[in-house]
């Protein structure tokens, strides 16, 4: 018995963070105004140092929810996110993380040194 609630929990815990609590598909979706600066699978983006393919669903959820609160300051981010519910970030993060790599591979540019795994 003991077994099989092990196995039960680990499908959970794997299955449950592959992409945080987002859905990939919506997210691509949602994230159509997020493409021209920070990429797509086929686009790098304008800006190629902020692009956000292969990123961790759940960092990028956090660092996008501090520019939703105002904790972190950029005029053109915090006007672009203000309107995103909790879903749409989950959801553009999964996204994002889907993608896997860069379009455009930038070497030792992540940019998200700062975020913690706390949300």
């Amino acid at each position: 018995m003991k077994l099989v609630h092990a196995l039960v929990l680990a499908s959970l815990t794997v299955s449950g963070s592959a992409f945080a609590l987002g859905d990939p598909a919506a997210g691509e979706r949602k994230a159509a105004t997020c493409v021209s600066c920070h990429g797509s699978a086929s686009f790098s983006g304008m800006f190629p140092l902020v692009q956000l393919a292969g990123r961790d669903a759940d960092k990028l959820a956090t660092k996008t929810n501090k520019y939703r609160s105002g904790k972190l300051f950029s005029p053109l981010m915090n006007m672009s996110v203000m309107a995103l519910s909790d879903q749409d970030v989950e959801d553009i993060a999964a996204y994002y993380q889907k993608l896997g790599k860069p379009f455009l591979a930038m070497p030792g540019i992540r940019g998200d040194e700062d975020i913690t795994a706390a949300k």
